[in-house]
């Protein structure tokens, strides 16, 4: 038996790289499965997240690229020649999710394909929601990933947003209709989009024609409630989630109706928030089971752009020069001459407000999901900004169970895949991330990542870190 700290040099001698291939499908369980087909994790402690129950000396028997079996280490039966290794020390959680990410969108984030998606998987996060990119390029990476030519996350996309008559993003459908709105709905179904993504400049009248359409091709619709509705609206609609907490705010105060109108800042919403209107708000989200993917990293530095101090940030090392000097100066523009431009005090004081709404809306039934908005943003970097998130989401006051069930469970449920994925459990596809220390004890510890499983593909410690130095080489790439 091999030790957690001799991963590297177990899996180079045993050559299991080359029997552990991408697999898109898992054939039927009709016979035994072949050694070589088997990789055996012994005396590991399985995280439930269902329950928060700790399972410790399992043994999990991975068949290609799905969980064959899951049991004790004592009494697990499996072909002793098949590779094994002794994880005795690790825990064991489903892969995390990233529900709200941008991986090609335009000119802004060049050379992303080897920037983001091996650090999505340097840092355990296994699938991504995609929430407005360039189709055809995301479809490529995509079906290069599936077929295993191409290391990357599982990808579920909307490709291009539809926002208003003039966009302010790339990776947008312009809509001044609803006969634009359901014609692009239309579109994107038949070029293999997953969902509509909405942005804020929809006009009102035109957000009913692709609600419908939508409705119609069988395509979820989630993003931000268009500036010109009401969160209220948009859930009754059957909006299936809300990004940024946009519209909660708004349908939390008295001048809702005006806001509808422009001229909303962050001091208006402070001064004007009413706890009955964000209850009633609550109980709607709660019964419509309106998804909220809060963004909370994303938030907080955006609010705190102009007193935080990033010059002690490694992470930098993996971003490409134009993403800084072009892409986030962009954002640093906005968001100075946008809802930044309130005084610092009435920043933070909003930026902890959301904290409270977030306690708020989740004691209400109301339903979440980890997203960062990366790489659009200031200091929000691929799969690192997802940890961070999680311990956003328990500064909010959500236990660390329910922090990581919004990156693995909630994911699942969301897209309707909890009998694949979400959990560990026999049958399920391999998406795994192996912990060196429990994230229920401290959420900070997914950080502490020793192995990622990907469709049943291992990445051990010395291979993820050779992806880093790989990544931080392509970040030099560009002067």
């Amino acid at each position: 038996m091999k030790t957690l700290r001799s991963l590297a040099l177990s899996f180079l001698m045993s050559g299991l790289m080359s029997g552990l291939v991408l697999l898109a499908n898992c054939p039927a369980r009709a016979q035994k499965p072949s050694t070589a087909d088997l990789l055996v994790l012994n005396n590991v402690t399985v995280v439930d997240v269902r329950t928060g129950k700790l399972q410790p000396d399992q043994t999990v028997v991975l068949e290609r690229n799905r969980i064959y079996s899951v049991g004790p280490s004592k009494s697990a039966k499996y072909p002793r020649n098949a590779d094994s290794v002794n994880c005795k020390g690790g825990y064991l959680i489903p892969g995390l999710w990233d529900m709200h990410v941008h991986l090609a969108f335009g000119d802004w984030f060049p050379d992303a394909k080897d920037i983001s998606l091996p650090l999505f998987i340097a840092n355990g996060v296994t699938s991504v929601r995609d929430m407005g990119s360039d189709l055809d390029v995301v479809e490529d990476w995509r079906n290069e990933i599936e077929a295993g030519r191409m290391i990357g996350p599982r990808i579920f996309t909307s490709g291009p947003m539809l926002d208003g008559p003039k966009p302010r993003f790339p990776s947008s459908i312009a809509i001044a209709t609803p006969e634009d709105g359901r014609r692009a709905v239309d579109n994107l179904k038949e070029r293999g989009a997953d969902f509509i993504k909405l942005q804020s400049l929809i006009p009102r009248e035109a957000v009913p024609a692709i609600a419908e359409e939508a409705k119609k091709q069988e395509l979820a619709f989630e993003g931000h409630v268009p500036d010109a509705m009401r969160a209220s609206e948009m859930s009754e609609a059957g909006m299936k989630s809300f990004e940024h907490l946009i519209g909660i705010f708004e349908g939390s105060s008295p001048a809702e109706e005006d806001f509808l109108k422009g001229g909303k800042t962050e001091g208006k919403f402070l001064a004007t928030f009413d706890e009955a209107r964000a209850a009633s708000l609550a109980a709607l989200l709660a019964r419509n089971h309106t998804w909220q993917c809060p963004t909370l990293v994303w938030e907080r530095g955006g609010n705190l752009l102009d007193v935080s101090d990033f010059s002690a940030d490694t992470r930098v090392k993996y971003v490409p020069a134009p993403w800084k000097s072009k892409t986030w100066k962009r954002f640093t523009d906005e968001i100075t001459q946008g809802y930044g431009s309130d005084d610092l005090a009435t920043r933070k004081k909003f930026v902890e407000k959301e904290l409270e709404l977030v306690r708020m809306l989740h004691k209400a039934g109301v339903e979440f999901l980890a997203g960062t908005d990366t790489p659009a943003g200031v200091h929000i970097f691929p799969g690192f900004s997802l940890h961070e998130e999680l311990q956003r989401f328990v500064a909010a006051g959500f236990t660390p169970l329910e922090a990581l069930q919004t990156a693995t469970l909630n994911p699942a449920r969301f897209f309707g895949m909890q009998e694949q994925l979400g959990t560990i459990e026999e049958g399920k596809l391999a998406d795994l991330v192996l912990l060196s220390a429990n994230p229920l004890e401290d959420i900070s510890n997914t950080q502490k990542v020793a192995g990622v499983f990907v469709n049943g593909r291992y990445f051990y410690h010395a291979e993820i870190e050779k992806m880093l130095t790989g990544v931080e080489s392509a970040a030099r790439r560009h002067p």
